[in-house]
């Protein structure tokens, strides 16, 4: 899309609740990938047809510095936010504990935490309400890490309000975006 020699697309996206709308417009006018540039220097490139997300998920680059350097002093420089060797013996070390065999046993824990989401999901549906997934799969995946890991039935899908460790991980994500 055009944008300004200077500014880019900045001056596009107005964060009234319809930046998303533009780019979704823009998805149908550019079907197979497009740049938004926040400045003269700075570029994100959308990518949104399978074969070109295909070329950039198989590849073996390291990733974008950029984006994610806001994470490090929240999450450290662990095998999500690390690269190189480093990133290759973490995940190496990492990938055992990974294998069918050990996972079986958790498959149980992992279901039950999946049910109680889609119980969740079936309420919205017949309301016929919009929700936000990314809350509900995270509040989904905490419970069974909770439960896999530390034995500990934490209830925080159906509790999510009254944690206060959720409301501090929705808040760094908040700074960190």
């Amino acid at each position: 899309p055009p944008g300004h020699w200077l500014f880019g697309h900045v001056k596009e996206f107005h964060q009234d609740g319809h930046d998303l709308e533009k780019i979704l417009k823009w998805s149908g006018q550019y079907p197979f990938a497009f740049p938004l540039w926040f400045g003269p220097s700075l570029s994100i490139l959308n990518i949104h047809h399978p074969s070109y997300v295909k070329t950039i998920l198989s590849t073996t680059e390291p990733k974008d510095d950029y984006a994610y350097k806001f994470f490090i002093p929240w999450l450290g420089d662990g095998l999500l936010l690390s690269a190189g060797q480093k990133w290759f013996r973490h995940r190496r070390l990492l990938t055992p504990g990974f294998h069918y065999d050990v996972l079986k046993p958790y498959v149980k824990l992992v279901s039950d935490s999946t049910k109680v989401m889609l119980d969740k999901w079936e309420v919205y549906a017949k309301s016929e309400e919009s929700f936000e997934l990314f809350k509900h799969v995270s509040l989904m995946t905490l419970d069974s890490i909770m439960k896999c890991v530390f034995s500990c039935n934490s209830n925080c899908q159906t509790d999510s309000g009254t944690i206060q460790y959720i409301q501090a991980v929705y808040d760094l994500c908040h700074l960190v975006n």
